[in-house]
């Protein structure tokens, strides 16, 4: 089978050409703003421009002719309507003057798949980082699911915002990478974790406010530092809580050689692998619009011309995978923690965990000390404050600068329980939670780590434990962000009991109204899907 794909989400047009064994051709064009950042009437136009030289350089580089195609595929989203709107046009045109059969494919998921194919990776946590998108995809129950992403722009949108800033032409990237190499000086930055989600507008303006102040190579060299870290920390949180041990990097900051040595470190430390495909597969660009095109014909998906409309926030997670994802994780009889190691002693006679915030290698010292301190006491504060408003947490018998001894929890975590259970107890669980939160949430307190991977259930009760991303006296945000990552996690790793959900939604109005729900809708509303 021979498929073409053609992408054009944003900035790059291209063309690639796959069989089922190899990339025949793989050509593009990248639209370079005269200033500013991209404007998507004219990257439609220089789209409309290159496509026709494109689609002639592929053909010669393939070494075949129009009329040996099996299919043609193209990005259907998630982009910028008007360039999506121009590929689409040209596949339609392609597929009735050829006659042959068309499908839209997300460009998220082409990024996994090109990536599996060209590495060997089997079923990994994808790392996806590019100029709109930031978000942490895995396979799980028939789709591939965003277990994480960014709550405000794009990690590729940051860099290239910092980068004007300093007058550095679009893309901004690889000059911000050059410029941290010859930096020599840490400058304290946001660092902002929710969870499995993260935030980089913090970090972008108060770099930008530094730019008067500080060298702008220690300026570039504090920003890879924080962010990539914060990259690194939330993928190890996705491997932890799906027990995998695969990680594959994708997007075009994917070739940013401080990232990649980043999570190589973590995936080292795991026991885990890295895949990190070709330069050329890692931006966006046709090879993988048409080897994932030539996934779905091959099993049998086609498009009737009036399905082909482009989807400007075509979420990931819409998609059905027809292909089987072999499963590829370790039988950990315990996963190891994404931020600390756990130790069984005794405490005066009671049976104790000693929680060890080990020191991380992928961050700078200055980064990591600051991260463990902090996030150790908080944890440890929380812990005893919570017990005062109802929420069963454990007892924490001694303190340090990274360590907490607490009462071991008999039970096990509703993560690895749950998927087992009937219809019935799960939306019981769900109850119990949805009270569990309104009590924390009525306190102004969040969670931030609010998943099923921090919930015990014991006693035919649950125990929350991790608080070392909660935060007191908190804003709607936070709390909304804690709702909001529970439903994502927990469609992502419960999927058979996802309809369930609203147990869990009804009780939580019952207690707390709707204006937390109402933010949660929000946030979802400008969720980075573009």
């Amino acid at each position: 089978m021979l498929v073409l794909g053609i992408e054009g989400t944003a900035h790059t047009c291209g063309i690639g050409i796959v069989s089922e064994e190899k990339i025949l051709a793989n050509v593009s064009h990248m639209y370079r703003p005269s200033e500013g950042g991209i404007h998507p009437r004219e990257a439609a136009n220089h789209h409309v421009q290159y496509l026709p030289s494109l689609l002639k350089e592929a053909f010669e580089k393939a070494g075949i002719k129009p009329e040996d195609l099996d299919g043609i595929s193209f990005s259907q989203g998630p982009g910028l309507g008007p360039c999506l709107r121009t590929v689409a046009t040209a596949a339609r045109v392609l597929s009735l003057k050829l006659n042959i059969p068309i499908v839209g494919v997300n460009h998220c998921i082409a990024h996994l798949e090109i990536g599996r194919f060209s590495t060997g990776a089997e079923d990994p946590v994808m790392l996806y980082v590019s100029g709109g998108n930031t978000q942490v995809i895995s396979y799980a129950s028939g789709r591939y699911r965003v277990f994480g992403e960014t709550l405000d722009i794009g990690i590729g949108n940051m860099l290239d915002k910092l980068a004007r800033e300093m007058g550095i032409p679009f893309p901004g990237g690889p000059k911000i990478e050059k410029l941290a190499l010859q930096g020599e000086k840490y400058i304290p930055l946001p660092y902002s974790v929710k969870g499995m989600d993260i935030a980089f507008s913090g970090i972008l303006t108060a770099a930008i406010n530094k730019l008067n102040e500080e060298r702008k190579e220690d300026i570039a060299y504090s920003v890879q530092e924080t962010a990539f870290a914060m990259l690194t920390e939330v993928t190890e949180r996705a491997l932890t809580h799906l027990r995998k041990d695969e990680v594959l990097l994708a997007g075009g900051v994917a070739r940013n050689k401080r990232l990649q040595e980043m999570l190589r470190i973590m995936t080292e430390e795991r026991g885990a692998t890295l895949y990190v495909p070709p330069g050329d597969l890692c931006v966006d660009n046709g090879a993988m619009i048409a080897y994932l095109g030539l996934l779905f014909l091959k099993h049998g998906r086609r498009m009737k011309l009036e399905e082909t409309q482009v989807i400007q926030k075509f979420r990931t997670d819409a998609v059905v995978i027809p292909w089987e994802v072999k499963r590829h994780r370790k039988e950990y009889k315990e996963a190891p923690g994404a931020e600390a190691i756990i130790e069984e002693e005794k405490f005066y006679g009671r049976s104790a965990i000693r929680k060890i915030r080990i020191p991380k290698r992928y961050r700078i010292k200055d980064v990591d000390e600051m991260i463990r301190k902090m996030r150790t006491r908080k944890e440890a504060r929380l812990i005893h404050e919570m017990k005062s408003y109802g929420v069963r947490t454990p007892i924490i018998y001694d303190l340090k600068d990274f360590e907490i001894v607490m009462e071991k929890i008999e039970g096990k975590t509703l993560a690895d329980v749950l998927n087992s259970m009937g219809r019935e107890e799960v939306e019981d669980i769900l109850r119990k939670i949805a009270r569990l939160a309104a009590k924390i949430h009525a306190a102004k307190f969040s969670h931030g780590d609010f998943t099923t991977g921090n919930m015990i259930l014991m006693d035919d009760d649950i125990v929350l434990i991790d608080w070392s991303m909660g935060e007191k006296n908190t804003s709607v945000e936070d709390i909304a962000v804690d709702i909001e990552m529970f439903e994502e996690t927990f469609r992502a790793a419960h999927y058979p009991h996802a309809d369930s959900l609203y147990s869990f939604f009804d009780e939580y109005r019952r207690l707390m109204g709707d204006e937390i729900l109402a933010h949660v809708e929000e946030i979802k509303g400008r969720r980075r899907y573009v």
